[in-house]
């Protein structure tokens, strides 16, 4: 019942069916930019995304389970039973990491395996450390494709659209200023370019009518949703080198001008060596260094050491904080308050932060994060009460504060404007479900069965349902 909910399963993003398409995909670009192209067929978003083939074999056991991985297939055994899964794609460039998705129709579910390159071995893939009994049944939503990949639709690896646009228009007038130069746009909208992806924040937040897949370079990523970051704390992870970057002295002494870009070429001339980098450094610190900072020394090594990240499953990953003395590993208190990369519009300002106190609150199991995004929520339907995602928001928070009556109401409203949808009718199954109202919580967890038979947690709360019938 509200397992679904504190489990993070909030909804099931169906994804449109992959289409297998080449990984390296940088034409139309490659034929008047052979050598871009070329550089960034090495980079590791070139590799990010890619169908499944040979993969190693290997096989390692945990949480009761052992798995097994030859080529494509993944087996799994656990208490007597088992079962096979055929890998369609694999994602991660395979410098730190490789997980694996498994297609069943137009769905896509993650696998709890990863290969992690540094260990040359198989073990659990970041999230499933905890998880009692992993399986293949964590649906993959919009977000994760599209910081792995081109798109839902796409079949291929991160591409030359990503950080420049669509080529439509400078293949039409191929001239300056028909294609995004990221170096070239304001600070906010160069530096939404990269944060798109390497910004995960606590919380991600849509605005009204958009969803997150709408973003074009060019933009502020406040045009399509708002990030929101905690305040800062030990606590190091894998998806946050814009948050570590701006805390650093180098880019709050910069006026702005560090961005990812002054050391990160996407498509370098030469693979960047760790002399390129520490040369960087020097270009604005060369001649101030004291003598005990002779010219061969190694800048990145103390200054932007290799740590281990909370979601980074066995890996490790660089700070970006530049710090000058390095600090142990360590995990600090988090704040729940929650604060905007960059302010949305005041329009959408109260209704995404309330929406993102109910995402941070489930995620962090924390009633106080949960009761103040319903109150935010709550005065936004009343001046916005077709607001589908407010409603949701509101009746997750209402189930997860055992009051599922309350709770049903909001999610009655949204199927009201959703029909046919099938977590809009899912919602309200659980909500009866909760509500004791096993009858009706039984036809709608049908419903949402009929319309997407790989609604897996619908699947759950009808055998629950059943159970309690």
């Amino acid at each position: 019942m509200v397992k679904r909910f504190l489990a993070g399963q909030w909804g099931f993003a169906v994804v449109g069916a992959v289409a297998v398409a080449p990984c390296l995909a940088a034409d139309p670009c490659q034929s008047c930019h052979p050598k871009q192209a070329a550089a960034w067929a090495q980079s590791g978003m070139a590799a990010s995304f890619r169908p499944a083939g040979n993969e190693p074999d290997g096989e390692f056991t945990a949480a009761g389970t052992r798995f097994i991985v030859h080529g494509s297939t993944q087996r799994m055994d656990r208490a007597g039973e088992s079962s096979e899964h055929v890998v369609s794609w694999v994602i991660g460039s395979g410098k730190h990491a490789s997980g694996y998705l498994v297609q069943n129709g137009d769905h896509l579910f993650q696998s709890p395996v990863c290969y992690y390159s540094n260990r040359h071995r198989y073990d659990l893939a970041p999230g499933y450390e905890r998880i009692a009994g992993p399986d293949f049944s964590r649906s993959v939503g919009e977000q994760c494709l599209l910081c792995h990949s081109a798109g839902a639709r796409g079949g291929k690896a991160i591409s030359c659209e990503r950080c420049h646009g669509s080529p439509e228009e400078h293949l039409r007038k191929p001239a300056p200023g028909s294609i995004v130069n990221p170096a070239k746009l304001s600070a906010a909208a160069r530096d939404s370019v990269c944060e798109q992806c390497h910004l995960a924040g606590a919380a991600r937040v849509a605005n009204p009518g958009k969803s997150f897949g709408d973003f074009r370079p060019g933009q502020t990523l406040e045009d399509v949703f708002t990030v929101y970051t905690r305040p800062p704390s030990g606590d190091f992870r894998v998806i946050s080198h814009a948050e570590q970057l701006r805390l650093s002295a180098c880019a709050r002494s910069s006026g702005g001008k560090l961005w990812c870009g002054t050391c990160h070429d996407p498509h370098p001339a030469a693979p960047v060596t760790l002399a390129g980098y520490n040369a960087r450094c020097g270009e604005c610190h060369g001649g101030q260094l004291p003598k005990a900072h002779p010219a061969e020394t190694n800048c990145v090594g103390c200054h932007m050491p290799r740590r281990e990240a909370r979601d980074g499953g066995h890996t490790v990953f660089t700070d970006h904080r530049i710090r000058r003395r390095a600090v142990p590993d360590g995990r600090e208190s988090q704040s729940d308050e929650l604060i905007a990369w960059r302010a949305p519009d005041p329009a959408f300002e109260r209704r995404n932060l309330g929406l993102a106190y109910i995402d941070a609150g489930v995620a962090a199991r924390s009633p106080a994060q949960l009761v103040r995004g319903y109150r935010m929520l709550a005065e936004v339907v009343e001046s916005s009460p077709d607001d589908i995602a407010a409603l949701r928001g509101i009746g997750r928070a209402l189930l997860l504060g055992k009051q599922p009556a309350d709770g049903l109401r909001a999610f009655r409203r949204a199927l009201a404007l959703t029909p046919g949808d099938a977590v809009s009718e899912e919602d309200v199954g659980v909500a009866c479900l909760e509500a004791g109202l096993i009858d009706e919580a039984i036809q709608h967890l049908e419903k949402a069965l009929a319309i997407d038979p790989l609604l897996l947690t619908a699947r759950t709360e009808l055998r629950q349902a059943g159970r309690l019938k």
